[in-house]
């Protein structure tokens, strides 16, 4: 008994497959969404894999790391370069 839906939904996708045009002039608005819906899955897909590559390229720099850069610059505008450069080995041996 529940063989029959079985063979006959396997029966009614196989028609679908060997005659899609006739089943889209059938079904037209199904067939309309489905399309609809594999063509925001694929989107979908493409986008992620594209966004992904970008974020992984682009690191963005944490707050105390933004906080350095510019104390670094500040520093380096009052400073004289021999010691802004000791300075600079002097806070990168104790911040690594």
């Amino acid at each position: 008994m529940v063989a029959q839906p079985v063979n006959r939904v396997s029966d009614q996708f196989r028609d679908a497959m060997e005659r899609p045009a006739e089943m889209v002039k059938e079904h037209p608005l199904p067939s309309m969404l489905l399309m609809f819906g594999i063509g925001i899955g694929v989107g979908v897909l493409v986008s992620q894999a594209v966004c992904s590559t970008l974020i992984e390229a682009v690191e963005e720099p944490t707050m105390s790391e933004k906080m350095k850069r510019q104390v670094f610059d500040a520093l380096s505008h009052v400073m004289s370069p021999s010691m802004f450069k000791q300075f600079q080995q002097y806070a990168h041996h104790y911040t690594s």
